[in-house]
């Protein structure tokens, strides 16, 4: 090769750099603002789904305080209403609150809580109402029948096995407690 056509070649490979460099760069710039408005979106994409599951536990954590605390609260003012018709008084308009606050709570569960926690609710639900039959009757005609006075706080007493494993479900499920019992 002479002389003449090496310097061809390099005017030709010089000014194919000169004119193919600002199309390269912007082809780079371009897929660099690419990947990182994918970056991006995914990011967020990501913080947006985390900020979700917060959200979602922290629902499901607030349901299980309320659905744990109505329990309680409907059990203890139904203990109350035992002890009123003991003596001889009437039962607070206390307990009938607390049973449509519990419902209204278990309502809302059954729409949020997973099925094994579920049926520990339910468990507690039933053993709840369980409870106010065996109550209603006290109150009325039936309040000789010692049986049933008999009845009444034994199984007050022993739902409280219900409720604690309605907590220990719910514990687990959030995480909180690792043991199943």
């Amino acid at each position: 090769m002479n002389t003449g056509t090496v310097a061809l070649l390099v005017a030709v490979v010089g000014v194919a750099g000169t004119l193919l460099a600002p199309v390269t760069t912007a082809w780079v710039s371009s897929r660099s603002r690419r990947q990182e408005f994918e970056l991006q979106q995914r990011s967020e994409l990501t913080k947006r789904h985390m900020d979700d599951e917060q959200a979602n536990l922290e629902r499901l954590r607030d349901t299980y305080v309320a659905l744990n605390s109505g329990a309680r609260r409907y059990r203890f003012r139904m203990m109350e209403d035992l002890y009123a018709i003991r003596s001889g008084t009437a039962p607070g308009p206390g307990t009938e609150v607390a049973r449509v606050e519990f419902q209204d709570t278990y309502a809302k569960a059954q729409m949020l809580v997973p099925d094994d926690v579920l049926r520990r609710c339910q468990a507690v639900r039933v053993a709840l109402a369980d409870a106010r039959k065996l109550l209603i009757p006290l109150a009325g005609d039936a309040g000789d029948d010692q049986q049933k006075w008999q009845e009444a706080p034994t199984f007050l007493m022993e739902m409280w096995e219900a409720i604690l494993a309605m907590q220990r479900a719910m514990r687990q499920d959030l995480g909180i407690s690792t043991t199943e019992s």
